[in-house]
């Protein structure tokens, strides 16, 4: 296609944009008003919301599915009047529980717009990018796509591992593309500050110790080991040393290396009266491109072997129970420099390339199926993602269905002649 019949229509598609602005954000308010907290998880309610908005914007190939029936994803597509290139816009339709509610200001399911911000359950992480997206793609339906398609994948089950969502879809084979990009939120201190290249991998572990238990009020007349206060002298050890026995190289994108929790969730003892003999933790370790499932194996139980021979009374035990690759593409990909160019026009600047600090839906995309993905861009800041009071700024709603359609329709137009 020609610089000047894109240049045209894009135009057009901006037009038809705009008169969206009011009713995405209304619709994003729609969205985050449907409870789909997961646990304990339930899409039935947003996806049949979905599922009707798609159809009154003219989007008629839309179906449902998931490996069971209160766990349905969404894919629609826009299709080309002729074979072409093939995009992906993908976000998840489920977020996490809300939490502590006295500690939110508001009813997470009754979004508020206070101050040009939108709070609600579900605003940044991502009901907005969803939003966005299907509205994007209710633009370029709008207009006609000349060649190729596009297609919107809305899972479920992400914010509990996407085993019922993303996964599982990859894992049937129902994904494929050219490129896909996922609307996590990019922003940590503003908005729209990078896009993401990388998605980190995550590692999760438990670790079982064992000591005695017996009854506690002779603990100090017989020998005993108190499998809690060992737990907690293990759980600090690690959380001073551990970063330091993992085996990875560095990466530019990622300058501060994995991240270590440990001691994400704890549990140990038994009641009152009973020396504990048994306590558990667990640990959330990010990894970068390079780091493998069998080296972080190695690296943990050689830590914990160390551990117990510096301390003969420390019985502990890994269990490692879920390894998520990280991703990565290149910089050059079609897909990154079509979103670079959207968002210089839309934002008035370049965000700059980094890696998402977690995992996301990418490992599916791109290691199963086999899609080149860019694993977050999309409105809100991630520290607010899982917390009370979460928001976003309500000018990003508009600017996020700006750059998706825009980076949407110049990576299908293909290189401009």
């Amino acid at each position: 296609m020609s610089g000047t019949d894109l240049e045209a229509r894009e135009g057009r598609l901006l037009e038809r944009l705009e008169s969206y602005q009011e009713e995405v954000l209304e619709f994003t308010r729609e969205l985050i008003a449907t409870d789909s907290a997961n646990p304990p998880g339930d899409e039935r309610a947003v996806a049949g919301m979905i599922v009707e908005r798609l159809r009154e914007l003219g989007i008629e190939d839309v179906e449902t599915m998931g490996p069971e029936v209160d766990r349905p994803s969404v894919i629609a597509c826009v299709n080309g009047d002729s074979p072409g290139p093939r995009l992906i816009l993908s976000g998840h339709i489920d977020t996490k529980p809300a939490g502590d509610m006295e500690a939110w200001k508001s009813d997470p399911w009754d979004p508020l717009v206070r101050e040009g911000r939108l709070y609600g359950l579900g605003s940044g992480d991502m009901k907005a990018a969803v939003a966005a997206m299907i509205y994007a793609a209710a633009g370029l339906q709008g207009i006609g796509l000349p060649a190729g398609s596009l297609q919107l994948v809305l899972t479920a089950d992400e914010e509990a591992g996407s085993v019922k969502g993303a996964k599982w879809m990859a894992d049937q084979g129902l994904l494929s593309a050219d490129a896909a990009i996922i609307g996590e939120p990019s922003g940590i201190t503003t908005e729209w500050e990078a896009l993401h290249l990388v998605s980190r991998g995550a590692a999760l572990v438990r670790i079982v110790v064992r000591g005695t238990q017996m009854h506690s009020s002779i603990t100090d007349r017989l020998p005993s080991v108190n499998a809690s206060v060992k737990m907690a002298e293990l759980m600090v050890r690690m959380n001073n040393e551990l970063k330091d026995g993992i085996t990875y190289a560095g990466h530019p994108l990622s300058e501060l290396g994995p991240t270590v929790n440990v001691g994400v969730m704890v549990e140990g003892g038994v009641f009152y009266g009973v020396c504990p003999g048994r306590a558990e933790f667990a640990c959330d370790i990010r990894t970068l491109p390079g780091m493998t499932e069998e080296a972080m194996v190695a690296d943990l139980q050689e830590f914990l072997d160390v551990a117990m021979a510096d301390d003969p009374d420390l019985d502990a035990e890994l269990h490692f129970e879920t390894w998520v690759g990280p991703t990565e593409i290149a910089p050059d990909e079609p897909v990154v420099e079509a979103l670079l160019g959207a968002s210089r026009d839309v934002l008035g600047s370049t965000p700059r390339l980094e890696a998402f600090p977690g995992a996301t839906d990418a490992p599916h995309f791109q290691t199963t199926a086999g899609i080149p993905t860019v694993a977050a861009f999309g409105p809100g800041l991630l520290p607010l993602a899982h917390s009370p009071n979460e928001y976003l700024e309500v000018a990003s709603v508009g600017k996020a269905m700006r750059i998706y359609a825009l980076a949407s329709a110049r990576f299908l137009a293909g290189p401009v002649s």
